[in-house]
């Protein structure tokens, strides 16, 4: 098949486009480098073709569309503190954005549209979310989200392209990018610094590995019974801070020899670390973050494989190796403009 991906240069959708790739398909990079790298295309790039495109140019979108069977829209704006201060900048991205993908795709024909939604549509929640329970985002990159699932259940039942949602979790592994809990967790312990859990650390996330997301994505590509419907890519089960913090540091021990310390920093929500530079306690902070894989055992046979502790290992001995890719982090805090990424050192 033909197959564009959109965001195809950043972290999650690079290894989609690999996995792509390895499965014989002719797949089309649709991404405008703003959070993306072509490096992270290194494995594939003389066997994929690349378009420098933003997806709110609908008339490229649709002209990089042509003879398509699959769009895998992987594109989005990820900050949190981005789009509470800038919440205009988030719809416009996610949901403008993805609104522009759909029509693009309908117009050129294209076959199925897997598209990239979020955890954060569900919201404060107590237990294992599921796809069926009512949705109540806490932060406007979850209304951003949701809005954007909303157009592609329109786009599956009234304009007949079938839509596939995949609802990730906390998603880690090679080539993620800089600035969530893990990362740092692992940038520290490999500069052999304390690791600052916030509060008590007993908020809840659910973590799964990119691999476990492309086995998902690759299921939802093939199966028809996934059109139409969107499903949970988490792991199934949850960890608090503390002993993510805990297992980082078993990790780093076993790996390098260095046990980093445990310290709790009393951070208010919104509040900047005074030990983490430039790092800010997210408002409205979720108690727990954790899904069910269920929906997606049941329908499509599909369960996540990986084990945190083996996947942490992984990326623990890939960041050991590409601390480069680390050195730059989303300034948050900051309003953007011109839908472009501002970036500041951390040190």
């Amino acid at each position: 098949m033909r197959i564009v991906v959109t965001g195809g240069a950043g972290f999650i959708g690079s290894h989609i486009v690999e996995s792509l790739v390895a499965d014989g398909h002719d797949v089309c990079v649709f991404d405008n480098l703003s959070t993306g790298n072509l490096e992270n295309l290194s494995n594939v790039q003389s066997r994929i073709s690349f378009v420098r495109g933003d997806i709110l140019d609908l008339n490229l979108l649709q002209k990089s569309m042509e003879g398509a069977d699959v769009v895998s829209h992987q594109a989005a704006q990820l900050e949190i503190f981005k789009a509470s201060d800038d919440p205009l900048y988030d719809l416009t991205a996610n949901t403008v954005g993805t609104l522009n993908v759909l029509k693009a795709a309908k117009e050129v024909g294209v076959k199925k549209v897997l598209n990239a939604s979020s955890a954060c549509v569900y919201g404060q929640h107590e237990g294992a979310s599921v796809e069926s329970q009512s949705l109540r985002p806490n932060w406007a990159y979850g209304v951003s989200k949701l809005a954007a699932e909303n157009y592609g259940h329109l786009f599956n039942d009234y304009y007949g392209v079938p839509v596939v949602s995949l609802r990730y979790g906390i998603v880690y592994g090679e080539r993620e990018w800089f600035r969530r809990v893990l990362t740092i967790f692992i940038r520290r312990a490999i500069e052999k610094r304390p690791l600052v859990v916030f509060g008590s650390g007993e908020q809840k996330r659910d973590f799964i590995c990119v691999d476990d997301v492309v086995s998902l994505h690759r299921t939802c590509l093939y199966d028809p019974r996934a059109d139409g419907n969107a499903f949970n890519a988490g792991s199934g089960t949850a960890i608090s801070v503390s002993d993510l913090a805990t297992l980082v540091a078993e990790v780093s021990f076993r790996e390098s020899g260095f046990r980093p310390e445990i310290l709790n920093e009393n951070v208010s929500q919104g509040a900047y670390s005074a030990l983490v530079t430039y790092k800010r306690r997210n408002t409205a902070e979720l108690q727990s973050m954790w899904l069910s894989t269920e929906k997606a055992n049941k329908t499509l046979g599909w369960a996540p494989k990986t084990a945190l502790s083996d996947g942490i290992t992984r990326e623990f001995k890939w960041a050991e190796s590409n601390m480069s890719h680390w050195v730059e982090t989303h300034r948050s805090h900051v309003k953007h403009s011109n839908h472009e990424a501002s970036k500041i050192l951390v040190v």
